[in-house]
């Protein structure tokens, strides 16, 4: 696949409350075109709901998020060009492996040829090439969540947006698989944006981490740095 032209994002005052429980708490965040950022945080942190007003798919309070120069907040989540991957891979059991693949393509008018060609080189990209014709329930989870990262991939989006995509994976799969997407970002050079809740992931593949706690982000540097100088108790705590 050829490297994408990323973009970065500017995220500015975002906010977003359920009730009384602030998930986004006036948050600020630039993104530099082609770096893989991770969220970092517990659970309820908010770390998901900053990922899924990325996606469109949550509506924030008030705030501003760009892509490039253009402001995406109001802008359905299929208008946004993201590739996105799902902590459950959401693949569609009744298609094949190539069909799963090719699918954003074929919503975006693709044509046949063209669907068929490009989902066998986005399988080739993680590995999977000659795999088209399997089922998914023929595939194990690892062969799974490549499937998924294809489809994300195909149609070489500029940003790409990754939900704890490795957490159903064994330990020394999800190890291998993590070389495996640091690999695959080099190759891409798409802007990333990955959400874990596990450190040593997130040390171990990050350009920069940004750590979530109670809707805000508590601090963002490059995982050195965030290892060797923690700015609050929180930091040095969760980070170990």
């Amino acid at each position: 696949m050829s490297k994408t032209q990323s973009k970065p994002i500017d995220i500015l005052n975002l906010s977003k409350s359920y009730g009384p429980v602030k998930a986004l708490d006036d948050v600020s965040l630039n993104i530099s075109a082609g770096e893989f950022l991770t969220l970092l945080g517990p659970s309820g942190s908010g770390k998901t709901t900053l990922l899924m007003a990325l996606a469109g798919f949550v509506r924030p309070d008030s705030g501003s998020i760009k892509f490039g120069e253009q402001e995406m907040i109001a802008t359905a989540p299929q208008k946004r060009g993201l590739g996105m991957v799902f902590q459950s891979y959401a693949l569609f059991p009744f298609m094949t492996v190539a069909e799963n693949v090719a699918y954003p393509l074929r919503v975006r008018g693709v044509s046949k040829v063209d669907q068929k060609t490009r989902a066998e080189r986005a399988l080739d990209t993680v590995q999977l090439g000659g795999y088209g014709d399997r089922r998914i329930s023929q595939l194990s989870g690892g062969q799974r969540q490549r499937v998924a990262l294809a489809r994300a991939i195909v149609f070489e989006p500029q940003i790409i947006l990754m939900d704890e995509p490795l957490s159903a994976l064994d330990k020394k799969l999800r190890d291998h698989m993590q070389i495996e997407l640091k690999a695959l970002h080099q190759k891409l050079d798409a802007t990333v944006v990955y959400v874990t809740h596990d450190q040593r992931e997130a040390l171990t593949m990050s350009d920069r981490i940004a750590v979530v706690n109670n809707g805000r982000i508590e601090q963002i540097e490059t995982p050195e740095r965030l290892y060797r100088q923690p700015k609050s108790f929180f930091v040095a705590d969760f980070i170990g």
